[in-house]
């Protein structure tokens, strides 16, 4: 079936296959749309099959185009490492889009620090950003949809792992509830309706961290439970909420009117953010630049944010 194709074809397949969209799949290849349309009529004549149905908002793969991308992603990508690393990989003048899984704080607090760094030594650089999922990142890594990703729990999988820097913990509460000293009330604590974001976001180890020590005081089951930070300070400051959160993170943020964070009643637990690659990065002379990069801009003292 792979037989005889061009391996550009098969490059365009799966960033069409990534991307879900024609015209973000011809941005990221950086040519025309009509190219793009021209390259997907190839495949579908090849594999006699239409491998993309178009929606409402793009394109959904078939069954045949999501059996064909789990077997051609993982050697692909590292098929186009090899070219790059012998087309010697140059920042300075490369046009290679990097993609990293980061959270909703990651991308408002990391972010902007990886681009300056990157945009410093490879102005034609870019860079895609993927939400995270903590249950399926190493995959991810694994199979090359995602050249880095970064967490604030340990990732289960034969990826590599590295700390950059550790985070802590505070209560985010309404700006009118009375504190004891900076801290919030262990009563206030226990009988608050608490808002807390859900597991995938990467935080399950701090979340089982905050419910042992505060055990008796916070409940493991939460009021309401959300996917995203960046809505906690809304439904606190509205609601009336409390929400355990990444104390560095959100003292970066412009809180709305509403809010305010306090100190936990209880020594704050402290987690990891890890940066998380494939084992082979280092073989890959660009994915080791981009890696590089993170990790200088991220271990940097003070932190700005989690992932």
């Amino acid at each position: 079936m792979l037989a005889n194709i061009d391996l550009n074809l098969l490059r365009t397949f799966v960033v069409i296959y990534r991307a879900k969209n024609l015209t973000a799949a011809a941005e990221t290849l950086r040519v025309s749309q009509p190219a793009v349309s021209h390259a997907l009529r190839r495949l579908r004549t090849h594999f006699g099959d239409p491998l993309f149905i178009r929606t409402g908002t793009g394109v959904r793969p078939t069954r045949l185009a999501t059996d064909l991308y789990t077997e051609i992603s993982s050697p692909l990508s590292r098929i186009v490492a090899i070219s790059e690393d012998g087309n010697r990989f140059d920042p300075a003048t490369s046009q290679r889009r990097f993609r990293i899984a980061l959270t909703d704080l990651g991308e408002a607090g990391l972010l902007p620090r990886i681009l300056l760094a990157t945009g410093h030594d490879g102005p034609g650089i870019s860079i895609e950003v993927v939400p995270l999922d903590i249950d399926t990142v190493a995959a991810e890594v694994l199979s090359g949809d995602i050249d880095a990703a970064i967490t604030s729990s340990p990732v289960a999988g034969p990826v590599n792992q590295e700390v950059l820097f550790q985070d802590r913990y505070a209560c985010l509460v309404p700006s009118d509830l009375e504190d004891d000293n900076g801290r919030i009330r262990v009563d206030d604590l226990r009988r608050l309706p608490e808002a807390r974001v859900g597991s995938s976001a990467g935080h399950r180890a701090i979340t089982e961290a905050v419910t042992t020590l505060g055990a008796g005081v916070l409940s493991r089951t939460p009021h309401v439970e959300v996917p995203r930070f960046t809505s906690l300070p809304w439904i606190v400051a509205r609601c009336g909420f409390v929400a355990i959160v990444p104390i560095d993170a959100f003292a970066a943020l412009a809180l709305p009117s509403g809010t305010k964070l306090l100190e936990l009643p209880f020594p704050s637990p402290t987690t990891s953010i890890h940066l998380v690659s494939h084992r082979d990065s280092d073989t890959n002379t660009a994915t080791a630049w981009f890696l590089s990069i993170v990790r200088a801009t991220l271990s940097a003292q003070p932190p700005a944010s989690s992932g």
